[in-house]
């Protein structure tokens, strides 16, 4: 996938955006209170390639995007990586980091308000705006086709919440927890179509033969890391200070051309 003028303007604004934080030391760890010290725990919702994938040959069973950033980070900072995979709902609500099953989350977390009642986020990292896959055969090439027809969601979703608010009133939408299971459906011909992310959809179709995405839908979206809302300050201070780094040196280059180039 070629780098798109779209997340070259993206790469514009976090080189802005993340400069006040350029000078911040974030190597050696320091007292981050962490839930297990000398190690960064990273909650996820995996798979959802290519930003969070399991992967038994690499380091800590997962790979992708976030991980290898968040790996970096955690190299950044002296500790090593440990991953957990909670699913989307308790990292957006907090209860993940509340309960100590991690320090950060990283999984293609879009940043609105109604998060940030219950989570602090990072500066942005990425851009994801919403799109529509489905299979060639089905005939289907835009949402307004899908009258009659199911769409598969992740639940509390971004894309969830697009698909709500602009599929045609006799659309159904079918709302799945693992981000896995939508792509089972619309093999299974259990759903005509999957209202998602564009970087997981575009990833799909590019590896699977008879799929496309059929629509894009620009909506202003940005992904961000999070912590809990109190009482993890320094985290996120030591997780934007090492971004910044990256944009700088060129680290965040490497792992993006790791991934979508």
């Amino acid at each position: 996938m070629k780098r798109t003028n779209r997340l070259m303007a993206l790469m514009a604004i976090l080189a802005l955006v993340l400069a006040a934080c350029g000078d911040d030391e974030s190597g050696g760890g320091g007292d981050l209170n962490l839930v297990t010290d000398g190690t960064l725990t990273v909650c996820t919702d995996a798979p959802y390639p290519p930003m969070e994938i399991e992967d038994p040959d690499a380091e800590g069973g997962y790979t992708g995007f976030d991980i290898e950033l968040m790996r970096a980070i955690a190299d950044d900072l002296g500790l090593e990586l440990a991953v957990n995979n909670t699913g989307f709902d308790p990292i957006t609500s907090g209860l993940a980091m509340e309960a100590g099953d991690c320090d950060v989350a990283a999984a293609s977390i879009t940043i609105n308000e109604e998060r940030e009642e219950n989570i602090d986020f990072s500066e942005p990292y990425f851009s994801g705006d919403q799109s529509l896959l489905a299979l060639d055969e089905s005939g289907l090439t835009a949402l307004a086709d899908f009258g009659g027809s199911s769409i598969a969601v992740q639940t509390g979703t971004t894309g969830e919440i697009y698909a709500q608010e602009n599929a045609p009133d006799d659309a159904e939408l079918v709302s799945f927890d693992a981000p896995g299971d939508m792509f089972l459906a619309l093999e299974a011909g259990n759903v005509q179509g999957v209202l998602q992310d564009i970087v997981t959809n575009g990833d799909y179709a590019l590896s699977n033969e008879g799929a496309s995405v059929v629509e894009t839908y620009p909506t202003e979206e940005f992904y961000g890391f999070a912590v809990k809302e109190e009482g993890a300050e320094d985290i996120l201070e030591a997780v934007n200070a090492a971004l910044a780094k990256f944009q700088d040196d060129g680290t965040y280059d490497q792992i993006y051309a790791d991934w979508f180039e």
